[in-house]
């Protein structure tokens, strides 16, 4: 009667490991789902007790790491969601950084030759009369002219630098705006080494995640034909690529979070 119970439970856990999961699969791949702990118990019982308190424990072990595998995934999908957007923010930031101060000058500018242009028309208009009427002998009416365009020349020179000087403070304003920009840019570049490196880390992960669906096969191969050596096996190469990953997703949070102090701190400069 043992032996029959015994086999029927070995015939459900092999139909339950062939059947499709319902779902979403685990982003790990390797979802211990309830016929995969019926499997495993079964092989973990025909095991000696050393070995048995072994495979639980190895069991365990990629079951807190399958785990962790999802969770990480999602610190860093918020952490890197969470970067793109305060990167954007900081990039139109640093866009309009003085920009405000940069229009008001030029309109300044802009009025302040406007205002003083009517004056440097009547001083031309009265140079050229002046030149027109150097022919004449008519002295009298040379005198008065030159010393209208003399009264006048004082008048336009400080018109001139009137609006030198207005020039003069939106060069600075412009000089000033492109150092700011430079530097924030420039701080904003210390983005790029730890993205080159999150990429790298990526590529570690995508590396390994080949190896966990060859191992993941091998684990639920072993655990169907009940055999404890191959199931140890397998959990131990299925443990040391999940230890990879998590070491590799950790490296990938610290490095997203210093990209998160980098924008930060651009950020405050332009604040």
């Amino acid at each position: 009667m043992t032996n029959l119970k015994t086999f029927f439970l070995t015939l459900l856990s092999v139909l339950l490991l062939t059947l499709p999961l319902a779902g979403k699969a685990a982003a790990s791949g390797t979802e211990l789902t309830p016929s995969i702990q019926a499997a495993f118990d079964l092989t973990a019982a025909v095991a000696d007790s050393s070995s048995r308190s072994k495979l639980n424990s190895l069991y365990s072990e990629l079951s807190a790491l399958s785990a962790q595998y999802n969770s990480r995934e999602e610190q860093i999908r918020k952490l890197h969601e969470s970067n793109a957007q305060s990167l954007l923010t900081v990039k139109e930031k640093i866009k309009s950084i003085d920009q405000a101060t940069l229009t008001r000058l030029t309109a300044v500018v802009a009025s302040t030759k406007a205002r003083y242009q009517p004056l440097f028309d009547q001083y031309s208009a009265l140079n050229k009369r002046i030149s027109l009427l150097r022919g004449m002998r008519d002295k009298s009416l040379n005198s008065v002219l030159r010393a209208q365009s003399d009264a006048m020349r004082i008048l336009v020179q400080m018109a001139r630098q009137d609006i030198r000087d207005q020039e003069a403070r939106l060069k600075a304003a412009k000089e000033a705006r492109a150092k700011k920009i430079a530097a924030a840019r420039k701080t904003l570049a210390g983005t790029d080494s730890p993205q080159t490196s999150i990429k790298s880390q990526k590529s570690v992960i995508s590396s390994l995640n080949k190896r966990l669906s060859a191992d993941w096969s091998d684990f639920k191969s072993a655990i169907r034909k009940q055999n404890p050596s191959l199931t140890s096996l397998s959990l131990n190469s299925l443990l040391s690529g999940h230890r990879q990953i998590a070491a590799s997703k950790q490296k990938i949070i610290e490095l997203e979070q210093k990209i998160a102090g980098v924008i930060a701190a651009a950020s405050k400069q332009i604040t």
